[in-house]
């Protein structure tokens, strides 16, 4: 009994050390190949020889029983694992072998808005891998953007002959100096849609209606005797050189693309016709219900016209929080509240 006492210990304890192993390996891989790499069949062998090195170490090592922090710690591994077997695709299908409850182990699911959908697709977004039992409905998608600051306004930037680089606010009437003796640059006019037409042999611009086709700024360049002229910097035609042989390379940005600070997806659960419940997704703030978490996962970066939202099933994760619950407590038992309580017991002793 010893020897065998011995011998489930030291295989226990090198299980340890390669899971820690495995822990630093996987923390240099992505969350898909880690994911990958933790359900493949040797990783499954694994997993399950762990299990059974725990159930063994109850049935040998009496004292786990007897002491509350050993049995917490052993107790609380067990159930991470029971959790995390009961979760994955092998334990999904035997769940509905052995209780007939079918459940997507995960996937996602991709809502346009107005629209109500409940299949289930694979990674590559082609293969179905089933139904939800309800649909979930996109009523509204919608992008919250960080606070513009002053970088987002529309900026000149300017590259001097002698290579000084400079920038400008492109407002009218904002101006810069190119250095002592050198002159300076005005913004004269900004455009959103520049337009030029030809009046009787006469050009005449304008800023043309409608979206922000041809963004232009009209600047005025001051030589160091005095006199000047005007020139046009185009945001989108950034190779057009002006006639003048002034030396300066001039850059114009409208406007800086605002970095997208979270995006939302108001939803709600038809099921039987009904609207059952509704929420707000957004990171970190996932919907629960049937049994699935759905978390925002991405969505139409182009148009906002429809949203992603991964889908995992709950099976087993509850197993896994109290799992690691457990685990704590028994840590903390075993090397601080047992000691409190002893040094407790000892001074009420007359």
């Amino acid at each position: 009994m010893k020897k065998l006492g011995r011998s489930i210990m030291w295989m226990a304890l090198l299980a340890i050390v390669l899971l820690t192993f495995l822990s630093i390996l996987g923390a240099f891989y992505g969350a898909q190949e880690a994911k990958s790499f933790f359900n493949s069949i040797p990783l499954r062998g694994y997993w399950y020889g762990l299990a059974v090195l725990l159930v063994a170490g109850f049935a040998v090592f009496g004292r786990l029983l007897r002491k509350p922090g050993l049995f917490m710690i052993h107790a609380g591994c067990l159930l991470v694992l029971a959790g995390g077997m009961w979760g994955s695709q092998a334990g999904h299908q035997l769940a509905e072998r052995l209780l007939g409850t079918h459940k997507i182990p995960r996937g996602y699911i991709v809502i346009y808005e107005g629209q109500a959908e409940k299949s289930v697709l694979a990674e590559d977004f082609k293969h179905q891998l089933g139904e939800l039992p309800f649909s979930i409905k996109l009523k509204d998608f919608r992008l919250e953007y960080y606070e513009a600051d002053e970088k987002s306004v529309p900026q000149l930037h300017i590259e001097t002959q002698e290579g000084q680089c400079l920038q400008l606010v492109a407002r009218t009437g904002e101006q810069i100096s190119l250095g002592e003796g050198k002159g300076r640059i005005k913004i004269i006019n900004t455009f959103r849609n520049f337009k030029i037409r030809l009046d009787d042999g006469k050009k005449t611009v304008t800023d043309g209606e409608g979206p922000a086709e041809n963004p232009a700024v009209e600047v005025e360049i001051e030589r160091p005797d005095g006199t000047g002229y005007s020139r046009y910097v185009f945001e989108r035609f950034a190779g057009y050189i002006h006639s003048a042989n002034d030396g300066l390379q001039l850059s114009y940005i409208s406007e800086k693309p605002q970095q997208v600070r979270d995006y939302l997806s108001d939803v709600a659960v038809i099921e039987n016709g009904k609207e059952v419940t509704s929420k707000t997704i957004e990171v970190n703030h996932p919907l629960y219900y049937g049994g699935y978490h759905f978390y925002q996962d991405s969505y139409d970066a182009k148009a906002g016209k429809y949203t992603v939202l991964s889908v995992t099933s709950d099976s087993g994760l509850y197993a896994v929080y109290g799992g690691y619950w457990l685990l704590c407590l028994g840590v903390l038992w075993q090397f601080w509240f047992r000691h409190i309580i002893s040094r407790l017991k000892k001074k009420k002793q007359p």
